[in-house]
């Protein structure tokens, strides 16, 4: 196990550009609706000679050799205040949580080292599944993300996309880790200061994130270091959307004061079992994609959640893992 400190003296200098920016051009794919045309991949200037400075203790993982971030314990705020005009109502209330230590990755999972995964029998063996993923997974013939190859999402540093809960449950446990809590994923994206985005209060834009479609896919990760966040942890926001381990309920927040849990607050299946398990059906996702559009920013912010099905496989569909951490 490799343990660095990162810090402004010895932080990456991101030279030309700190992965290789792929020329060919989009296909259309008639699974990608909104591909109307091919496009080429643009890098964006902001990344060019910038400093990619994060201040946070990480280590590599031995199992795929993901780098990932300490998130020191403590308390952080979560959600939004009632009177903030922007708010749903999952977002609410504003409330102090605390949370353990825990490492996440510093970047979603991809295309490269899901390859490990199916390399390893990933999708032949049962015992990395949950029982009811490997039903679905046998019953509809799965054996790689919805994804897996198609022209412009095939890129080793890309993230993978198009990837269901259950597979992204999956490839957890075979690595060793777990997916992030809703609430590890909000303090990895936020910090501690209760700002609105990753980088900080003002709106998104194309320097920040993928998003809107600027591209129309995904791009390598840790491309938008103007985007990063406190943690230092690259594409919180846009590219592909995170799943977390939380089952949504749009009342978990207000429940979760009223019944004063606020340390390491989880939507678990033994709480879901005994709240709804039949209204209960979809898991937390979180951080937006690079098909989300202008109109829906909110869904890039520290805050927001959207939901789907276990078994959901968008185009925009990834995640990043997580794990306990040494206290």
């Amino acid at each position: 196990m490799r343990i660095y400190l990162l810090t402004e003296e010895n932080s990456t200098e991101m030279g030309a550009n700190p992965m290789p920016c792929p020329k060919a051009p989009l296909a259309r794919d008639d699974h990608l609706g909104y591909a109307e045309k091919a496009r080429s991949y643009p890098c964006p200037d902001s990344v060019v000679g910038k400093k990619l400075t994060m201040r946070s203790e990480m280590f590599e993982h031995p199992q795929d050799g993901s780098p990932m971030a300490l998130v020191p314990g403590g308390a952080f705020l979560m959600g939004l205040p009632d009177k903030d005009f922007l708010a749903e109502e999952h977002e609410k209330p504003e409330r102090e949580v605390y949370l353990a230590d825990y490492w996440i990755d510093i970047y979603p999972v991809t295309n490269g080292r899901f390859g490990l995964f199916l390399a390893a029998g990933g999708y032949h063996q049962p015992h990395w599944w949950r029982r009811e993923g490997w039903a679905w997974k046998c019953r509809y013939g799965i054996d790689q993300p919805a994804m897996w190859g198609q022209a412009g999402f095939d890129g080793q540093d890309q993230p993978v996309a198009g990837v269901s809960w259950f597979e992204a449950d999956a490839y957890a446990r075979w690595a060793g880790r777990r997916l992030p809590s809703d609430a590890e994923w909000e303090k990895a994206a936020r910090g501690t200061n209760g700002r609105r985005y990753p980088w900080g209060d003002d709106w998104p834009t194309a320097q920040v994130a993928n998003f809107n479609l600027q591209v129309g896919r995904t791009t390598p990760v840790g491309l938008y270091a103007e985007g990063v966040s406190p943690y230092g942890c690259h594409d919180m926001a846009g590219n592909v959307n995170n799943w977390t381990s939380d089952w949504y309920w749009q009342a978990f927040g207000r429940f979760c004061m009223e019944r004063d849990l606020i340390r390491n607050p989880q939507l678990n299946d033994e709480l879901r079992s005994r709240i709804d398990p039949q209204g209960i059906c979809e898991k937390v996702d979180r951080g937006g994609g690079f098909a989300t559009a202008r109109e829906c920013q909110e869904v890039l912010s520290c805050t927001r959640k959207v939901h789907w099905t276990p078994e959901t496989r968008e185009p925009w569909n990834g995640f990043r893992t997580a794990l306990d951490g040494p206290s």
